[in-house]
């Protein structure tokens, strides 16, 4: 049994907003999941009325609330975009953006009608807003990977070089700092299954270690995205991916095989991944990023 704890009660889908690719730092286990971020442990389980209560350290709660991004108003954004929103208004906006983009032939096909399904079924996806260094790591270790070795190469790490947090009977390891890591060889990461990633996060630990990470919140996206950009083993989906999931730039919009698909086969986007993206932000705007991650999720569940 947990003694003193903290308790947040939500109806917010923890579990899809856990299953979603976002993060890489829970387990599931005894009904819930468990997990750490930042140093801080927590549990989560579910009530049998479809909410979720989330168990903390007294005084973290404040952490968690963030970090689920549980203050968070997604449908006025993503009411242009779906059936029963704003109406034609919206579609002739859409579009347009797409006629100045492609030409006139091309419109939204059946994206707003995919939307709507993915919406419907995981209302309550959360965006998460979790710690920069640690989810920039996470993405790192996710280029050209797959997500159960993505979990696997990044609790190891944890576990190898991360310091043990004691609760509620259980015992974490939370993800090492940069200075930690910074510290170590490219074979210690070889020896994890980093591969050809090993030098990049090396790289990158030790520049963080050395320079401390800028406040990507108070950047404009461009800004924070040329930061990014100059890490060792960051590319722009990857940028994108650090951006939308850490720092709360909701036009930031990832793209990776299923949201090409999803453009391609329900947007009717045509070009290369860059040109889908810049595409998408034109035609979301402020949603692009909360719009990317219902069809993302969508497209690996209901397809």
């Amino acid at each position: 049994m947990l003694t003193g704890y903290d308790i947040i009660y939500t109806r917010y889908d923890i579990r899809a907003t856990l299953a979603s690719g976002q993060t890489f730092a829970f387990t599931e286990a005894d009904g819930g999941f468990s997990g750490i971020a930042g140093g801080r442990p927590v549990e989560i389980s579910e009530r049998g009325d479809g909410g979720y209560e989330i168990k903390s350290r007294p005084g973290e709660s404040g952490f968690w609330r963030r970090y689920f991004d549980l203050g968070g108003v997604y449908d006025g954004l993503l009411m242009n975009f779906i059936d029963g929103g704003a109406g034609n208004d919206a579609d002739e906006v859409k579009a347009t953006c797409l006629d100045d983009i492609y030409g006139a032939d091309v419109r939204c096909n059946t994206g707003r009608g995919f939307l709507t399904r993915c919406v419907n079924e995981f209302r309550g996806l959360r965006i998460l807003r979790q710690p920069v260094w640690e989810t920039v790591c996470s993405f790192i270790i996710s280029a050209n990977n797959h997500q159960k070795r993505i979990e696997s190469i990044y609790r190891n790490t944890s576990a190898q070089f991360g310091c043990a947090v004691e609760w509620g009977g259980r015992r974490y390891y939370a993800f090492p700092s940069a200075q930690s890591l910074a510290s170590l060889d490219e074979f210690a990461f070889r020896a994890l299954g980093y591969g050809y990633r090993a030098p990049y996060i090396l790289e990158t630990a030790r520049t963080i270690a050395a320079e401390g990470l800028p406040d990507l919140d108070a950047m404009g996206y461009d800004e924070a995205m040329s930061y990014l950009l100059k890490l060792r083993g960051v590319g722009e989906k990857v940028a994108d991916c650090i951006l939308l999931f850490s720092s709360g730039h909701q036009n930031a919009f990832p793209v990776d095989v299923w949201i090409e698909r999803a453009l391609r086969e329900h947007y009717g986007m045509e070009g290369t991944r860059r040109k889908l993206k810049l595409s998408a932000q034109a035609m979301f705007g402020g949603a692009a990023g909360i719009v990317q991650q219902y069809l993302f999720h969508g497209m690996r569940t209901t397809n």
